[in-house]
């Protein structure tokens, strides 16, 4: 273990670890360590002393952190203003078997984003900027601290989501938003997926700004405290000043009087489960991600259905599916022939209880021109691969 306390730090580390051609795993309090592909390291770089809250403007809807701070506690700085994250992001802990959700670099590290990703965008469109060392030891900056930033790359963009192959950050920054002052959920039952989705589609081409949707199956949603018939449960999710979401739940249960609302208090539990995906956390079996094009849930779930035993729900109003199905190659393998078959799409091994990473890629494989670009990248950021080498594919 290599244990520093900032980039000057960790700058000597990877010129060593470069030296002596050696290959570091990045991690601090290693919740997300689940994630990708298992592979051995020579040693791994601990940031876990990259913690702090480093600036706050509330007015100007501004918080500067360094990337090892506890999750819980950037949100408990927000919430002390009214204010959130807009990504929501994700607490996987349960799911993963880890201690905690983790830090906010770790959300950076993996673009988590959860139910508001469907209007608001994801965890990279909320980064302003950061601070860090790439894998050639030499530290660099991008963004600052307002959203139109027009020199220069928009590197926050490639950075998320990269699982720390890249590079080594440290303060990051995020635009914030004002936290809704309620929301509600509306309910509504289904016959099937198809029907499902098309309510969905309805619902968000009302001007009732809906800004999330979730589909479960009835049982799921009956486990899950909601009494609505039907063989899937639609829930909409309304947010904002409490006139303006009581007008809108009116108008909507006007259109589709089978509908039915649950509160605030309610309204967040139920939609803590989904975000958090505490409805799969005691399922059996292998845990899997598909992103996939809403239209195409239907058949997707349908073809794998025919094959598998399986346990899902629907968030992204249909967009990212959520399965649960037997440990092995050939449930990862039918579920990328679905995707394949229906309009192509992006399916990630998230929680393996067996040892499927073993004879499947937990991410979804790249095509030869997308592996080749992910070389480069690599090769521009991290030369001799010092960081995280083949997290996400193999050889990078």
């Amino acid at each position: 273990m290599i244990k520093v306390t900032g980039l000057e730090d960790a700058a000597v580390a990877i010129a060593d670890a470069m030296a002596n051609q050696q290959h570091l795993s990045v991690q601090s309090m290693a919740t997300k360590s689940a994630l990708g592909r298992d592979v051995s390291y020579d040693s791994y770089l601990d940031v876990s002393a990259f913690t702090g809250i480093k600036d706050y403007q509330p007015d100007e809807l501004i918080l500067t952190v360094r990337a090892g701070t506890p999750m819980h506690e950037v949100e408990a700085v927000l919430a002390s203003a009214n204010q959130m994250l807009a990504f929501e992001a994700p607490d996987l802990h349960k799911l993963l078997g880890a201690q905690s959700a983790g830090t906010i670099g770790g959300v950076l590290a993996t673009n988590a984003s959860g139910p508001r990703r469907l209007t608001a965008g994801a965890a990279r469109d909320y980064l302003l900027g950061f601070d860090a060392i790439s894998g050639r030891g030499e530290r660099f900056k991008s963004g600052g601290k307002v959203m139109k930033n027009v020199t220069g790359y928009d590197l926050s963009k490639l950075i998320c989501g990269s699982y720390g192959t890249l590079a080594v950050f440290d303060e990051v920054t995020f635009k914030t938003l004002p936290r809704p002052e309620t929301n509600i959920s509306l309910l509504f039952g289904c016959e099937d997926m198809t029907a499902a989705v098309a309510k969905i589609a309805s619902v968000f081409a009302s001007p009732h700004e809906p800004n999330a949707a979730a589909i479960l199956p009835g049982s799921m949603a009956a486990s899950a405290g909601i009494d609505v018939p039907g063989a899937m449960v639609v829930i909409i999710r309304l947010e904002g000043i409490d006139v303006s979401v009581t007008d809108r739940a009116l108008h909507l249960l006007a259109a589709d009087p089978s509908g039915a609302k649950i509160e605030e208090n309610s309204s967040s539990a139920l939609w803590q489960r989904i975000r958090d995906v505490e409805l799969l956390v005691n399922q059996p079996g292998d845990v899997w991600k598909l992103s996939c094009a809403p239209a195409a849930a239907p058949n997707i779930i349908a073809a794998v259905q025919n094959q598998f035993d399986i346990t899902f729900f629907a968030d992204w109003a249909g967009g990212l599916l959520w399965l649960a199905g037997p440990s092995g190659a050939s449930f990862g393998t039918a579920l990328r022939a679905a995707l394949a078959d229906n309009g192509s799409g992006y399916a990630q091994l998230v929680r393996d209880q067996a040892d499927t990473k073993t004879v499947i890629t937990p991410f979804q494989p790249l095509s030869s021109a997308h592996y080749a670009l992910h070389k480069r990248v690599k090769a521009a950021f991290d030369p001799l691969s010092v960081l995280n080498l083949g997290r996400m594919h193999d050889g990078i």
